[in-house]
């Protein structure tokens, strides 16, 4: 299998995501262990390029859904595009508005649960 020429380390991308994870607050343990906490795509939705997906531990916890938080980075750009929280919605932090969803958007991935 060939390895694809990255950017970024898995070391790098935990960095990244415990930065952005003190920087904004944010719950959860991103452990050091690179096989536990790091996952490397070739491709990735609303990403241009390779991701690193860097996973945050959230239990124990109390509401449904998974028992991780996802930070989602770019290996082009080196930084968190976004996070996935425990039922897997895309949050933007870093922007001064976490919509996330243009109407156009929003509209597209719920109409699509509609029976016709």
């Amino acid at each position: 299998m060939e390895e694809k020429e990255t950017n970024l380390t898995a070391s790098q991308t935990i960095q990244i995501a415990k930065r952005y994870q003190k920087k904004h607050n944010l719950h959860g343990i991103i452990h050091d262990d690179i096989e536990r906490s790091v996952r490397f795509y070739s491709e990735f939705y609303r990403i241009k390029g390779c991701a690193w997906l860097v996973l945050a531990d959230i239990t124990p916890k109390t509401y449904e859904g998974d028992d991780e938080i996802t930070f989602v980075i770019s290996d082009k750009e080196g930084v968190v595009d976004h996070v996935l929280d425990h039922n897997g919605i895309p949050h933007h932090y870093h922007l001064s508005s976490n919509r996330d969803y243009t109407d156009e958007e929003f509209e597209a991935i719920f109409n699509d649960d509609e029976i016709k």
